[in-house]
C-alpha cells in the first residue's frame, strides 16, 4: 500500500492506494497546535474506512509521502528559529541591504523589511576567497571560535554561514561547521554554498537564512511524526514533498528545509500534470481552491512550469520551485467591507480554528464557505461525510451583520456577491498567469480541484471563455494524490561564469560528470539503481550585461561532441527569440551556471480507465434542494461517486460528494470521462 498525507491550513487530506490499485481517501480538520495529531487522526479514519486496524495498514505500507504547511507557516507567522550569522569581515549587513530593491519602489516612505537575523547576532571573521575560488586570506579560526561562543551564549538555534565567493570554493564555510562540532554546540547549521551554489551573495544569505529559520521547527515536527508512525508499525521511510514537485527522504528534507517552504500546492500541480498526460491535454491550467487560498499553475505538455526563485513576502528564496501563484481566496477566506464601502474577500482566513461561522466553533466573521452555505450550494448534511455539522443560521447571521446590512442587500444577494467575487478573483488570477506570458487562456483547459474548486469552475470557465473545465472525482484530496505521482528529486548546481567563446564541450562534460557522480551516489544510498535514475541538464544563459538568465535544456549527446559550441548558441537563441522576438551578438552570450535535476523513480500511480456506460444519470440522482444563483431554484442533486463514464448532465444542478460540491449553472453541460472526472462544457460544445 502507498499513502499520501497533505496537511493544509484547514483540512488534512489522506490518500491510500491499496494492493489492488483501488484509491481510498479521507479528510479531517487540521490541528494547527500539533499537526502530527491531525495526521494520526486522519490515518485512523482512513484505516477505519478500509476496514483495517491502523497498525496493520501502516505495517503493509511500502511508500509514505508527506507534505505540510509547517515550513510555510513558520515563515509567514515569523515563528521560526532564533538565528545567528557568521560572515566575511565587512559583509554583516548584506542581509539587511538586500539587493538594493524593495517591494514597492514608488513608496519612498516604506520602512525597510525586518531581517531574519538581527544585527547584534551577525558576526564577522577575516577570510577571503577570490572570484576563481582560490584562498586570498586564510580563515581566522580564532575569530570564528569567538563568534561561535557568543552566538551560543545568545541562545541561537540556527547558524547561517556566508563567506564571499563560497559558491566557488566552500572550504571555509565547511570549516566553520567543523569548528561548531568541535565546540560541542549543536545548532542547525546552514552553509550558503550548500543551500545555493551560484553568484549573488544576497540570494545565498537570504536563502540560507530561510533554510535555518524553518529547519529546527520542521525537523522537530517531522521527527516526532516519524516516531509516532514507527510506534504504529510503519517501517517504510517517510518521504517529504518539496517545492519542486519531487520528494526527499526525511534527513535531507530537513537539512534542505527551505525546499519545503512553498511545497504545499506542489502535490496538486503534480496531479494536474498526471491528468494532463492521461487526457492528452497540451495546455492545462490548474487551480486548487482549499480552505485558505487558491493556487494556480500552468501545465505545458504534461510538465508544470518552474521558477528559480520565489518572493515570499519580504523574503527571497532562490531555489527551484514549481511556478505556482497563490490567491488569498479559499473557503475560509473572510469577506469584509473596506474603508470605501467596497466588498472584499481575504486574504485573512478563519483557518481550521475557529473556522467559518457555520462550523459553530466561535467564528463570527462571514467566510466564502458561509456564503456558499447560505446560497444552498453546500449541502450541510453531507459536508465532510456528515462528520462536521454545518449551521446555516450562524452562516446567515454572519453574512447579514457584516455584509448585507452595511451594503443594504438581502442576505442571499450579499452571499451571492461574495460567491461571484471569489469566481472573479480566480478568473483574474488565471488571466494574469497566462496573458502575462503571452498565452491565450482560451487555448487552455481548466483543471479544478480542492474542496471548494467545483463551486466556481463553471463560472471561471465562462468568464475566461475557456471551453473545458475538468474536476476529478478525488478533487478535495488531489494534492495528496499528486504526492503519489511524484519521484525523489535532488537538484545540483555549479558556477560556470564564462562567455560562449571561452567555453568548451570538455569543460561542460567535466562539470556534469561531477554533478552526476554526486547525484548517483546520493540516490544510490536511497536505494535507486542506475536503471531507475534519470537526469535533466540545464544551462542558465544570458547576454553580457543582462541581469536575468534563461534556462536552456541540453542533453548528454550535446556535450558528448567535441565540435564547436554552435549547438548551444542555436539553442539559446531559439529560447531567447521565442520570448523577445530578436537576438543579439552571439559573442556576448554568457553561461552563468549548469544545473542537474536527478530523479529516482518511485512506483508510478496509474488510474484505471472505466468502460463507457449509459448516458442517463438518473441512477445517481439524490433528490433536490433550493439553490440561489441570482434567483432561487429547486436544483436537482446528483452524487458524484455514483456518476459513471458516459453519463451526461445538463445544468442547472448540483453534484455532491462527501468532500466537495460542483455547481452546474443553466447553459452548462457535463460528462463523466473514463477516469471518473467531470468534464464541464457549454451546452452544445464537444468535450
Amino acid at each position: 500500500m502507498r499513502i499520501g498525507v497533505d496537511i493544509g491550513g484547514t483540512f488534512t487530506d489522506l490518500v491510500c492506494v491499496d494492493n489492488y490499485n483501488v484509491l481510498h481517501t479521507a479528510k479531517t480538520p487540521s490541528t494547527p497546535d500539533d499537526p502530527a495529531r491531525g495526521v494520526m487522526e486522519g490515518l485512523t479514519l482512513l484505516s477505519d474506512q478500509m476496514d483495517h486496524a491502523l497498525g496493520d495498514m501502516l505495517a503493509a505500507t511500502t511508500l509514505f509521502i508527506h507534505g505540510s504547511t509547517v515550513a510555510t507557516n513558520l515563515v509567514v507567522e515569523r515563528k521560526g528559529a532564533s538565528l545567528g550569522l557568521i560572515t566575511t569581515t565587512g559583509f554583516r549587513d548584506i542581509i539587511e541591504l538586500r539587493d538594493g530593491s524593495k517591494q514597492n519602489r514608488y513608496n519612498i516612505r516604506m520602512a525597510p523589511p525586518e531581517p531574519l537575523i538581527p544585527r547584534p547576532l551577525r558576526r564577522e571573521a577575516m577570510e577571503r576567497m577570490n572570484t576563481n575560488g582560490n584562498v586570498e586570506t586564510p580563515l581566522n579560526e580564532d575569530q570564528v571560535r569567538d563568534a561561535i561562543a557568543n552566538l551560543r551564549d545568545a541562545g541561537v538555534e540556527g547558524l547561517v554561514v556566508l563567506f564571499m565567493h563560497s559558491h566557488r570554493n566552500g572550504a571555509h564555510e565547511a570549516r566553520v561547521r567543523e569548528l561548531v562540532a568541535e565546540s560541542g554546540w549543536a545548532p542547525f547549521v546552514s552553509l550558503s554554498h550548500e543551500v545555493l551554489r551560484r553568484e549573488g551573495e544576497y540570494d545565498r544569505v537570504s536563502t540560507a537564512a530561510v533554510n535555518a529559520y524553518v529547519g529546527p521547527g520542521l525537523g522537530g515536527y517531522l521527527n516526532r511524526l516519524a516516531v509516532q508512525l514507527s510506534e504504529n508499525r510503519l517501517t517504510a521511510p517517510v518521504l517529504v514533498m518539496q517545492s519542486t514537485g519531487g520528494v526527499l527522504p526525511l534527513a535531507p528534507a530537513v537539512q534542505h528545509a527551505v525546499g519545503s517552504v512553498t511545497s504545499g500546492p506542489a502535490g496538486g500541480a503534480m496531479a494536474g500534470a498526471m491528468f494532463a498526460r492521461l487526457r492528452k491535454e497540451p495546455h492545462l491550467v490548474t487551480y486548487d481552491m482549499g480552505g485558505t487560498s487558491t493556487d494556480i499553475c500552468l501545465i505545458e505538455d504534461g510538465i508544470p512550469l518552474e521558477r528559480q526563485e520565489t518572493q515570499l513576502g519580504e523574503l527571497k528564496i532562490a531555489v527551484p520551485a514549481l511556478d505556482i501563484s497563490a490567491l488569498g481566496a479559499g473557503g475560509g477566506s473572510i469577506a469584509w467591507i473596506d474603508s470605501g464601502g467596497i466588498l472584499d474577500l481575504g486574504p485573512h482566513s478563519a483557518g481550521a480554528a475557529p473556522g467559518p461561522a457555520c462550523y459553530g466553533q466561535g467564528g463570527d466573521f462571514p467566510t466564502l464557505s458561509d456564503a456558499n452555505l447560505v446560497l444552498g450550494l453546500i449541502a450541510p448534511d453531507t459536508f465532510l461525510g456528515g462528520r462536521l455539522a454545518l449551521n446555516s443560521g450562524l452562516a446567515a447571521k454572519a453574512v447579514e451583520i457584516h455584509i448585507a446590512k452595511p451594503l443594504g442587500l438581502s442576505v442571499e444577494d450579499a452571499a451571492y456577491a461574495i460567491h461571484a467575487l471569489a469566481s472573479a478573483r480566480i478568473a483574474e488570477g488565471i488571466r494574469a498567469n497566462t496573458v502575462r506570458r503571452g498565452l491565450d487562456p482560451r487555448e487552455f483547459t481548466i483543471f479544478s480541484f480542492g474542496g471548494a474548486g467545483g463551486l466556481h469552475a463553471a463560472a471561471v470557465a465562462a468568464e475566461l471563455e475557456i471551453p473545458r473545465a475538468v474536476i476529478p472525482r478525488e478533487a478535495s484530496v488531489l494534492s495528496a494524490v499528486g504526492f503519489l505521482a511524484a519521484d525523489v528529486r535532488h537538484d545540483y548546481q555549479r558556477v560556470v561564469g564564462r562567455r560562449l567563446p571561452e567555453l568548451t564541450n570538455a569543460l561542460l562534460r567535466n562539470q556534469y560528470d561531477e554533478l552526476e557522480a554526486e547525484a548517483s551516489a546520493a540516490l544510490g544510498t536511497e536505494g535507486f539503481d542506475a536503471d531507475s535514475v534519470r537526469f535533466t541538464r540545464v544551462l542558465d544563459c544570458r547576454y553580457f550585461r543582462q541581469v536575468y538568465t534563461l534556462p536552456v535544456e541540453i542533453s548528454a549527446v550535446d556535450i558528448a561532441q567535441n565540435a564547436t559550441m554552435d549547438w548551444l548558441m542555436k539553442k539559446f537563441e531559439s529560447v531567447y527569440s521565442a520570448l523577445y522576438r530578436h537576438v543579439h551578438d552571439r559573442d556576448s552570450i554568457v553561461v552563468d551556471s549548469c544545473r542537474l535535476v536527478a530523479h529516482g523513480a518511485l512506483p508510478s500511480l496509474s488510474l484505471p480507465r472505466n468502460a463507457q456506460g449509459d448516458a442517463d444519470p438518473s441512477a445517481a440522482r439524490r433528490g433536490s434542494r433550493p439553490v440561489y444563483l441570482g434567483a432561487w431554484i429547486d436544483a436537482p442533486c446528483y452524487w458524484f461517486d455514483d456518476l459513471t463514464h458516459g453519463m451526461h448532465l445538463n445544468g442547472p444542478l448540483m453534484i455532491d460528494s462527501d468532500s466537495t460540491t460542483v455547481v452546474l449553472p443553466d447553459g452548462v453541460a457535463a460528462d463523466i470521462d473514463p477516469f471518473g472526472s467531470l468534464v464541464i462544457t457549454r451546452i452544445g460544445d464537444v468535450t
